[in-house]
């Protein structure tokens, strides 16, 4: 098969799943909950990881990410489309983590490095020490190229995240080399 008609098995492979997106929404949009909860069940695990990310904490992703659900179905009707339902969600579920952690009473910074180090202790403890580093990590870079980061992480093109966000394309594209390249120093400085 060459390269022209690969490509074009790609691009009808893509209509096809705009297609029956389309379909699904249209379903749920009706009051179809199966539709919506296939839909839902494609975009709930990245909302989960934007959720967690942001908040920091499992309990307050959690909470975004039944806030973002919630808002999500009521939030359908006005759903134009322009963007995959995914790319919707996950700026559904940046807001909601940005209201959870509004919500949330101030921490003692102590308690929280107590906290951390507990977890260290456990039996997976290499494992949890190096998912502590990319925590640190991530809430070291500015919030903006955080946001960006994780949306882009999270499956949407530059192009969705900065419509998410409300920041021309280019400045997307430069706040995600940054954050990357950010990241990889750090986690490398260790």
């Amino acid at each position: 098969m060459t390269s022209v008609a690969l490509g074009g098995a790609v691009e009808d492979r893509t209509e096809d799943a705009a297609d029956g997106e389309s379909l699904l929404v249209a379903a749920a949009r009706r009051g179809d909950e199966r539709a919506f909860a296939e839909l839902w069940s494609m975009a709930r695990r990245p909302a989960f990881g934007v959720c967690y990310h942001l908040t920091g904490n499992r309990a307050d992703a959690l909470d975004a990410l039944q806030d973002t659900h919630l808002a999500a179905w009521r939030g359908l009707p006005a759903f134009q489309g322009r963007s995959p339902f995914r790319a919707w969600v996950l700026a559904i579920a940046r807001n909601a983590s940005h209201s959870v952690i509004r919500r949330r009473p101030p921490r003692d910074a102590l308690m929280a490095e107590v906290a951390e180090e507990l977890l260290v202790a456990d039996p997976f403890e290499d494992s949890v020490a190096r998912l502590a580093d990319l925590r640190r990590a991530l809430t070291g870079l500015p919030a903006s190229h955080r946001e960006a980061l994780l949306l882009w992480a999270g499956g949407l093109t530059y192009e969705q995240v900065a419509l998410s966000l409300g920041v021309p394309l280019n400045t997307v594209r430069a706040w995600i080399h940054r954050a990357r390249r950010r990241l990889q120093t750090g986690l490398a400085d260790g």
